[in-house]
């Protein structure tokens, strides 16, 4: 039924949700103030700026997926992530945590998920695509960059149609880092789907659920939305006891922006259920697989939640997964009506207003 195999990440937003404690008498969330002030930014505060040469993506030798090393310092947290320059020389970029990249080369073709570490480990921490904006974490929150000294790995999809004066330009991405531990660690849980995406089909829908296992609450930060080219809705819950929380929707086609909601004040319970449903449309003569290129499909939704610093252990690895043909399961047979329809007062109209946001497709 559920397929529990999570891999968590890292991240953050904008806000200030009440810092907590939880009461040990009759386990109630209590308000605490901070445990620690944040830093003064001349002293613990400073910006990492990682780039990758657009002429990767052109040329006799053009990758599709570009991949580069930087290292990253131990016990410090990840308070922004900025896109900088011109943002439609690349589809979508990505941040990755290994303990040692998969490539000694500045620059190496990373299509491949594992050419992007050297072994198993990878923990994906930011995605960005092309036209959103960045994602500054809210104050009581922040990525943790390991209990030792590691490489972030930049893995840029750049386009193929590239000038060749913007050739010479770069991908830019910059981090803001800050030295002192704040009140909870940001982290990251995948929701995804694979199989495919039957043909002639005007609303196939994907599923994929699993229980939030953890032991104590956490206030979700953020949430991120994508398909690809065939996704025509994708919504995400909190099911509680039955009743279906809304955490967002919207048209996948639309870049994937992380939609700050720490001012609706959502929390995941031990024993809640994260359930999310993609919706496609596939108008071909051929099945569409689930995979990385543009050709391809994907069904992902990306959490953000804040988990006390002692507990991260325990949480950092969480991902869940299932399969297009075979997750049939019955709790969505109560989802709500509107889960495959993007439209209404949701995060993501209030943001395409905000950014002017457009399709990518």
């Amino acid at each position: 039924m559920w397929t529990a195999v999570l891999t968590l990440v890292y991240i953050s937003s904008a806000l200030a949700l009440p810092p907590y404690r939880i009461d040990k008498n009759d386990g109630r969330l209590d308000i605490a103030p901070p445990p620690v002030a944040l830093p003064d930014e001349k002293k613990d505060v400073y910006y990492q700026h990682m780039r990758l040469p657009l002429s990767t993506f052109v040329g006799e030798n053009k990758v599709e997926y570009g991949c580069s090393a930087f290292p990253l310092k131990a016990d410090e947290y990840i308070v922004e992530y900025l896109p900088l320059g011109k943002r439609d020389d690349t589809y979508h970029i990505t941040i990755s945590v290994c303990d040692a990249p998969y490539d000694d080369s500045p620059v190496w073709e990373c299509i491949n998920p594992a050419h992007v570490c050297k072994g198993q480990k990878r923990e994906v921490m930011f995605a960005w695509t092309n036209g959103a904006p960045g994602w500054t974490l809210p104050d009581y929150a922040g990525v943790f960059t390991g209990n030792k000294s590691q490489y972030i790995i930049l893995q840029v999809h750049g386009r193929d149609d590239i000038s060749d004066e913007r050739a010479a330009d770069f991908a830019h991405l910059r981090l803001k880092i800050q030295r002192t531990r704040p009140q909870l660690d940001a982290a990251i849980g995948i929701y995804s789907v694979g199989g495919h995406i039957p043909a002639h089909v005007e609303n196939f829908t994907a599923d994929v659920a699993c229980e939030w296992n953890m032991t104590t609450p956490s206030p979700i930060i953020a949430y991120g939305l994508h398909t690809h080219s065939r996704g025509i809705a994708q919504s995400g819950y909190i099911v509680r006891n039955g009743e279906w929380i809304e955490i967002g929707r919207g048209d996948p086609l639309y870049p994937l922006v992380l939609f700050d909601v720490t001012d609706r004040n959502l929390w995941l319970q031990p024993g809640d259920i994260i359930a999310s449903r993609c919706t496609y449309r596939n108008t071909g003569d051929t099945n569409i697989p689930m995979g990385f290129t543009h050709l391809k499909e994907m069904c992902n939704l990306f959490l953000h939640y804040g988990v006390p610093h002692e507990s991260l252990a325990e949480t950092r690895s969480l991902s869940c997964s299932s399969n297009a043909q075979q997750s049939q399961w019955e709790i969505f047979d109560n989802i709500p009506v509107d889960a495959s329809n993007p439209s209404g007062d949701t995060d993501q109209a209030r943001y395409v207003k905000a950014f002017h946001l457009t399709h990518n497709y």
